[in-house]
């Protein structure tokens, strides 16, 4: 988060208005990369950034500079995430075995992908993305949040334990626990990872366009070529065992929607919400 994040705090507690929008600012696409890769679909990763953030311009009279004011943010954030209601991804009751059989159904029943240019590397990057959104949401929402701050945002275990209020042990434990049932998965299925395996993004990509499974718009396309051949060429030069995390590690950013700003910045003006104290 930015580092003068701090700075605008403080002035926001004092009543700086245009300070408060420099926090929104500052923490919503880590909220919104967060809340989608926790939910796995845009529209619930929008609408939970939206109560997030809500809940920070809330409580910000609260902070007490006693920790990191990102680290602070995140601890909302997650406690909010855990404890809402299932979203639709988790509805799905989607479990590793499930997720195998669909990978397998997709490479016997492969459509062509005929599509070229960047609009095929934009594809394959969504269907690559996807399978790895779909193995997050195998894990149980506790281990879930573990992996994605500790390999996607780097969070250490002092830091994970206060945001998820556990002990730094049981939050290196969850992790562990994480990346072990990736790896295993991955290992097992993914091409990638493994190039004994059958599976390949083109082979999936024809089918999940065809049955409209890749509409989550995880890729933009200036990033899909650049970032996927930098991804690939970083997987080669690793072992095995190494390329799951590799690949989670060099998740893209997801930026949140413009809308985002109009919607905190009318919220603020609007004096609807209590916000200092």
């Amino acid at each position: 988060m930015n580092s003068n994040l701090e700075q605008y705090v403080r002035q926001a507690k004092n009543g700086n208005l245009q300070a408060l929008e420099e926090v929104v600012c500052g923490i919503q696409e880590k909220i919104y990369g967060l809340a989608l890769r926790m939910l796995g679909h845009q529209e619930d990763a929008e609408d939970e950034t939206q109560e997030i953030l809500i809940k920070v311009i809330t409580h910000l009279s609260d902070f007490r500079e006693e920790s990191a004011f990102s680290s602070w943010v995140y601890r909302i954030a997650c406690n909010h995430l855990l404890t809402a209601r299932k979203k639709r991804s988790e509805c799905m009751g989607l479990t590793f075995d499930l997720l195998e059989e669909s990978l397998s159904d997709g490479i016997e029943n492969k459509e062509p992908l005929t599509v070229s240019g960047p609009e095929r590397d934009v594809l394959l990057e969504e269907t690559r993305l996807g399978c790895m959104q779909g193995a997050l949401i195998c894990l149980t929402r506790e281990v879930r949040i573990a992996v994605i701050l500790g390999e996607q945002y780097g969070v250490t275990s002092k830091e994970g334990a206060f945001i998820l209020d556990i002990t730094p042990e049981l939050f290196r434990k969850r992790l562990s626990r994480g990346r072990k049932s990736l790896q295993n998965f991955m290992h097992k299925n993914c091409g990638l990872v493994n190039t004994n395996n059958a599976c390949r993004c083109h082979k999936q990509a024809g089918g999940r366009l065809k049955n409209g499974l890749i509409d989550m718009t995880f890729v933009k396309k200036e990033y899909a070529s650049k970032g996927r051949s930098e991804a690939l060429a970083h997987l080669k030069e690793l072992a095995v065992i190494d390329r799951t995390v590799a690949m989670y590690r060099q998740y893209p950013a997801h930026h949140s929607p413009d809308s985002f700003t109009y919607i905190i910045k009318n919220l603020i003006d609007s004096g609807k919400f209590r916000v200092f104290s």
